[in-house]
């Protein structure tokens, strides 16, 4: 039978490759148990949110919305989809042929959302902002902050130029000046569903651990708060340029300069950050939530 060969991945959604069978049984187990939860409090009506190619984790901001809303997730196509989302954990991503097929059919939100490298950011950075963080290492005099091109590394190291470069899979930028104190930097962390949301998430770190995915303490506050409306309407055309319609933005604010940089762009968000207020975390969720469900109306691009 199909649920006793070898390398099985699940019945209801596909996971990912070596789980071990016990857990690929309890995920579905987990599975029917959310659906039926859903199917009851929704009036004995399903609703699927296709996400595809990986299966989120449990971790990730779609999953936490999509429970949210009372909807459920697979990357397995059902007959109660509603939309899809393009979700695969890569920077330069592969799998979206089976998308684009549907596309016609079903709203595929990120279809076109493909390169998220730290240099094709950059490069885009340049013709919205007409400036960007990129320097030639080999001339810079000063601190620069080397890091891998691939996302998710958290690698950054702070150097000082001139220095030879290590090659294309190496991203090469001033060091931005985004301290707050004494012992913190501040990152701004920026949500969009088709366009910038009206809440921005204010990250506080420690400055000795700058370039890691940690956080000390989350605030959330109104976006026109932190940035000018010039500066979200090119945070908007930012993304409509990279063909981001669903993720997140790492924007520093450089204290020599004043100016916003665009650092990092993540189209497969975990979220909200930690430490972030239950409350906050909550209507956070319901926010994008809605964005989402109303993007996911638009006819696809």
């Amino acid at each position: 039978m199909k649920l006793f060969v070898t390398g099985y991945r699940g019945y209801f959604n596909k996971y990912r490759k070596g789980i071990p069978l016990f857990e690929t049984f309890t995920k579905d187990l987990g599975y029917i148990l959310l659906w039926l939860k859903n199917f009851i409090n929704n009036g004995f009506k399903s609703r699927t949110i296709l996400v595809y190619p990986h299966y989120p984790s449990r971790g990730s901001t779609i999953y936490k919305v999509a429970k949210a809303m009372g909807y459920n997730i697979s990357n397995k196509l059902k007959p109660d989809t509603k939309f899809a989302v393009y979700w695969e954990y890569l920077t330069f991503r592969e799998e979206y042929h089976y998308l684009e097929k549907l596309a016609p059919k079903k709203k595929v939100v990120n279809l076109h959302s493909r390169d998220i490298s730290k240099i094709y950011i950059d490069k885009v950075h340049q013709e919205i902002f007409s400036y960007s963080t990129q320097v030639d290492p080999s001339t810079y005099q000063g601190k620069i902050v080397q890091k891998s091109d691939v996302n998710a590394l958290h690698d950054g190291k702070i150097l000082e130029g001139p220095v030879p470069s290590l090659g294309d899979d190496y991203i090469y930028q001033i060091l931005i000046d985004n301290q707050f104190s004494e012992d913190l930097v501040l990152d701004l962390r920026v949500v969009v569903v088709g366009q910038v949301l009206d809440f921005t998430y204010l990250k506080y770190r420690a400055i000795n651990e700058r370039f890691l995915n940690t956080t000390t303490n989350t605030e959330v506050v109104e976006t026109k708060a932190i940035f000018s409306a010039e500066e979200i309407e090119q945070l908007n055309n930012y993304c409509r340029a990279l063909k981001l319609e669903y993720g997140e933005l790492d924007v520093l604010r450089n204290k020599n300069d004043g100016r916003i940089y665009v650092v990092d762009v993540n189209n497969t968000p975990q979220g909200p950050p930690a430490n972030t207020s239950k409350e906050d975390g909550e209507k956070a969720l319901q926010n994008i939530g809605k964005a989402l469900l109303a993007l996911a109306q638009r006819k696809a691009h």
